[in-house]
């Protein structure tokens, strides 16, 4: 799309003028890691080191990667037990990586092209191990998030290059988000205060509340009568037990949290996305789903976790965001 190409020119001009390092920042579901194998190629890059922090959004960037450049390079895996280190372009998680062990395996000037997924992570300690330890020609920061809630400042570490910026607002002027309604609906009022992350748990969970969320489901509704959502809780206990209590009404619903599997959480989005006996309502979970999943058809998120983080609210929000036809 125009983005994209505008992105990819903005990058080449950071690099003519000698920057060695820049960020993206894109609203999720605009074509982040397209644009940065876009860029890639617009650089020439031999090889290539892409770091996310799940094994799933690794291989799904894997196989983008080998959409653009073909059969030019090879591409291999980084992560766990899968160290297919003699490959040109090598796709792995920052828990891999970032173990001296593994990152001695390289030459600091191994890689010329370096792409850091999910950057807003790139406080913690084991993305600035990988940025310190290797000298690339070129390194790519990208994220939807670029303001942290603990003050680190991710800007300063990509030099304050910023080579392009797609907000939620002008993604979905340029139609490459799904339009949204969105709906602030006041919580239930309890012996005079109203329901909040702190309430007790039996409040969370009261048959009243259940009742309170299907009535404002059911009122709201999807684009297709056909539900497929998720919704995000407050705590682990509070998405079990509104899980149990959903489909004591008739929903299919499950709960996830970080306890779940790669496997389970995988066969969790399938069943949402088909339209078999299988088929499920809601995925209730608290955190895990705030980024690096992809569910297109999803058409409708609830969002009973109260949240003063701009950060979480877009993440989430975005999840509903990617486009899927007559959505």
């Amino acid at each position: 799309n125009l983005l994209q190409i505008e992105a990819t020119e903005q990058l080449s001009n950071l690099r003519s003028n000698g920057s060695d390092r820049a960020l993206i920042i894109s609203a999720t579901g605009t074509g982040k890691t397209v644009l940065s194998a876009l860029d890639a190629k617009a650089f020439n890059a031999r090889r290539v080191l892409f770091v996310v922090h799940r094994y799933n959004i690794a291989s799904k960037a894997l196989a983008t990667f080998k959409k653009i450049f073909g059969e030019s390079r090879s591409y291999g895996m980084y992560s766990g037990s899968k160290n297919e280190i003699n490959k040109d372009f090598l796709f792995s998680t920052v828990q891999t990586i970032n173990a001296a062990h593994h990152l001695t395996k390289f030459s600091p000037d191994h890689f010329d092209y370096i792409i850091i997924d999910e950057t807003h992570r790139a406080g913690a300690m084991t993305y600035q191990k990988i940025l310190d330890y290797f000298q690339a020609t070129f390194t790519l920061g990208m994220t939807a998030t670029p303001e942290r809630t603990d003050g680190y400042d991710i800007f300063s570490l990509f030099n304050h290059n910023v080579g392009s910026e797609i907000r939620l607002h002008r993604a979905l002027e340029e139609n490459l988000l799904c339009p949204f309604h969105y709906f602030g609906i006041s919580d239930l009022i309890v012996d005079g205060k109203e329901i909040d992350e702190l309430s007790e748990f039996n409040q969370l969970a009261s048959e009243e509340r259940v009742n309170h969320i299907i009535s404002a489901l059911n009122e709201h509704g999807t684009d297709s009568g056909s539900i497929r959502g998720l919704i995000f809780c407050s705590r682990i206990e509070e998405s079990g037990a509104l899980s149990y209590a959903l489909n004591e009404k008739g929903f299919r619903t499950i709960a996830l949290s970080g306890k779940n599997t790669e496997k389970e959480r995988e066969l969790a989005m399938s069943r949402l996305e088909s339209d078999g006996p299988d088929q499920l309502d809601y995925i209730l979970t608290v955190d895990i789903f705030n980024e690096g999943i992809d569910i297109p058809s999803l058409n409708q998120v609830v969002m009973l976790r109260p949240t003063q983080s701009p950060i979480i609210f877009v993440q989430q929000l975005g999840r509903g965001l990617r486009k899927s036809e007559n959505k």
